[in-house]
């Protein structure tokens, strides 16, 4: 089992949703406004000089193929993204237990 960490403006969390249940993924907790320093794009702090915020989403996936499918499919979302602003930050891990099944 795989873990995606993604992390997005929140303007593009819709979009996320959408690709989510396009793949069919089941499983996947949002924490909305999270503070980021970006590498690309402007950062989100909610202030005045950094107005906006992300959010994040963790996203289990049972199978490595799902993993990958759904990282590809990120990888092309963002290659067609407008600007910075509307990339889509993920990464995997692999999960030990999951004790829902």
């Amino acid at each position: 089992m795989k873990i995606v960490y993604c992390t997005c403006n929140v303007s593009v969390l819709e979009s996320l949703q959408e690709l989510l249940n396009r793949l069919e993924v089941k499983n996947f907790q949002i924490i909305d406004r999270v503070l980021a320093n970006n590498k690309l794009g402007d950062n989100r702090f909610d202030t005045a000089v950094w107005p906006g915020y992300n959010v994040a989403v963790f996203v289990q996936c049972h199978s490595n193929e799902l993993a990958q499918e759904l990282m590809s499919a990120i990888k092309e979302f963002n290659i067609n993204a407008f600007n910075h602003n509307e990339l889509i930050m993920a990464l995997t891990w692999t999960a030990d237990d999951f004790c829902i099944d």
